[in-house]
């Protein structure tokens, strides 16, 4: 018997419904569902368990919501780093990329362990402070040095591997994975970047100095940011869901991180195909869908 975990995103009013669902596909097919605590709790069900601490049985997680409710997840996912399965019930959704359509031949598949695993890189960010450690932080997408509302610039010195890079004057700056290249980093007009390539993003954002442009460098490289100047507001955000107010002098030292998410997919999903869905890329195109090359 398969034991599944499923959490969803409780602020979304079809979730309750669509985890109901959910759970009889799976159950009807032999697995044994557990429920994430506070859905549990909706659903009236006693076969509960936290994320932080998921039962030695679960062999993977279904995560309905949006990409926030997959990094929520796979942020408390501390010692067991068991693979996700991710649903959409937000908006555009790179990570949970399947659609409600999609999900009953998904899951068949998963049963049948015919999904595809896909590992997912990070970032380790390391806050120091007068020379103290203040935090470390594990970032899916990106590590942000920004603002809030005051028009007010940032002004940052980066290092790498301990040499000195450059200076930003700007709104602030972006380190990113390439998972997080569809994120905050292509607002910032940042490149995308295939989730398989082996490289950090830099991204600054509307910089003062226009030559100041996004780089790629490789993910063996040790970045260090550190704040000269900024207003009172300044913070370092991780992923959108940690923030952290920051002084002059702070240092922000940012490299591969050491845990990596695992991703579950459809053996018939492609990377590329989810940009063109996603970002509506081509419109009607006369080239065929398959080429084949001939020596």
């Amino acid at each position: 018997m398969k034991h599944i975990g499923i959490v969803a995103n409780l602020n979304k009013p079809e979730a309750v419904e669509q985890t109901q669902r959910i759970a009889r596909l799976l159950a009807r097919q032999g697995a044994k569902i557990y429920y994430e605590k506070d859905l549990a709790r909706v659903l009236g069900r006693p076969d509960s368990f936290e994320v932080g601490a998921p039962p030695s049985a679960l062999k993977a997680l279904i995560v309905l919501g949006g990409d926030g409710t997959l990094i929520r997840t796979f942020r408390c996912l501390r010692e067991r780093n068991l693979p996700l399965l991710g649903i959409n019930l937000g908006g555009l959704g790179f990570l949970t990329e399947l659609t409600l359509e999609d999900a009953p031949g998904a899951l068949k598949q998963l049963l049948e362990g015919a999904l595809i695993t896909e590992q997912r890189a990070t970032l380790d960010c390391c806050l120091r402070r007068r020379g103290k450690v203040l935090g470390s932080y594990t970032a899916l997408n990106d590590v942000v040095i920004g603002k809030g509302g005051l028009a007010r610039v940032i002004h940052l010195e980066m290092f790498l591997d301990g040499q000195y890079l450059s200076g930003y004057i700007a709104d602030g700056l972006i380190l990113a994975t390439p998972t997080g290249s569809t994120a905050y980093s292509l607002s910032a007009q940042g490149p995308i970047v295939s989730p398989e390539t082996a490289a950090i993003l830099i991204t600054p954002i509307c910089p003062h100095t226009l030559t100041n442009r996004p780089l790629i460098v490789s993910d063996s490289r040790r970045a260090a940011v550190r704040l000269l100047k900024g207003p009172a507001d300044t913070t370092l955000t991780v992923d959108g869901q940690v923030g952290v107010p920051l002084v002059v002098g702070d240092e922000m030292e940012v490299r591969k991180g050491a845990k990596s998410l695992v991703l579950l997919s459809p053996p018939q999903s492609s990377y590329f195909h989810i940009l063109r869905s996603k970002l509506h890329w081509g419109g009607r195109s006369h080239y065929p869908r398959k080429i084949s090359w001939r020596a």
